[in-house]
């Protein structure tokens, strides 16, 4: 799947679509991490990927790549990525199931 979008939201999207894959349980891991850091149980997380890597803290997410899109970094408070997260497992749940009916 993929999904495209302008500057600078374009890091987001391509961290979604390459990283979240359907199926891979990924988006609900971090939806975790995020429960986690929001409960002060830890306070810094790396969560490195395949073309992206993740730095979340209680306050914000770091995406960076040297891949994907070379030299590219987006910052996002953590509020807005956990929500960035679940809408694009929203949008993949509604997508499989009007592909399966």
């Amino acid at each position: 799947m993929v999904v495209r979008a302008p500057r600078p939201n374009d890091v987001l999207a391509d961290y979604l679509s390459e990283e979240l894959r359907p199926g891979s349980g990924a988006a609900e891991r971090l939806l975790e991490l995020v429960r986690e850091l929001r409960a002060g149980r830890t306070g810094v997380w790396e969560v490195p990927g395949e073309c992206w890597s993740l730095e979340l803290t209680p306050a914000r997410a770091t995406l960076r790549t040297e891949d994907a899109i070379p030299g590219r970094t987006q910052h996002l408070p953590l509020e807005d990525f956990e929500e960035a997260v679940r809408a694009w497992l929203d949008f993949v749940r509604l997508s499989h199931a009007s592909a399966s009916s």
